[in-house]
């Protein structure tokens, strides 16, 4: 039992590198998320229900296919709140106190994404390798959205931000 945690946390490592390698040259824009989807991907009644209903060859198989699904969402929220992270920058450096508070705000918003997207990376590759497990990256849909707010905020005060960043997010 101790070797399959083993393996599991080794394919969680790799997952994670990989997905830090290819996610360090991928995202110069901000990419279009569809995040009703996202959130049905991680909504873990729908997950009760599939279980439920389904014979158990064929949860698994439609849960890993999730799984890949829900990485690539997280994939665009991780670059998507790298971008943001970069474009809030020369905002931060603003005279007027409420634009630099906002743009403060946004960068702390973008940091915690990144983070929670670690952790989701972490939570889905332990689920595919062990689909009976129920990990779910709770926080990732509320923070993006969060972050989706405070840049529309950002870019009343602020509007050539709203140019490069509202539009797509």
């Amino acid at each position: 039992m101790t070797i399959f945690f083993v393996v599991a946390l080794v394919v969680c490592v790799v997952v994670v590198l990989f997905v830090a390698v290819r996610s360090r040259s991928n995202h110069a824009t901000i990419q279009p998320l569809d995040v009703a989807a996202l959130r049905t991907l991680t909504d873990r009644d729908d997950e009760l229900f599939l279980r439920e209903t389904l014979a158990s060859k064929k949860f698994v198989r439609l849960k890993r296919q999730r799984i890949r699904l829900t990485m690539k969402y997280v994939d665009v929220v991780a670059g998507n709140s790298a971008v943001v992270l970069r474009l809030s920058e020369p905002g931060r450096m603003s005279e007027d106190p409420e634009v630099a508070q906002a743009s403060a705000r946004v960068a702390d918003l973008a940091t915690q994404i990144r983070v929670q997207c670690w952790i989701a990376y972490a939570k889905l590759s332990m689920e595919f390798a062990f689909p009976s497990f129920q990990l779910t990256p709770a926080m990732l849909v509320p923070k993006y959205q969060s972050l989706r707010e405070n840049v529309l905020r950002l870019s009343t005060l602020q509007p050539q931000y709203a140019v490069q960043t509202v539009s797509a997010l």
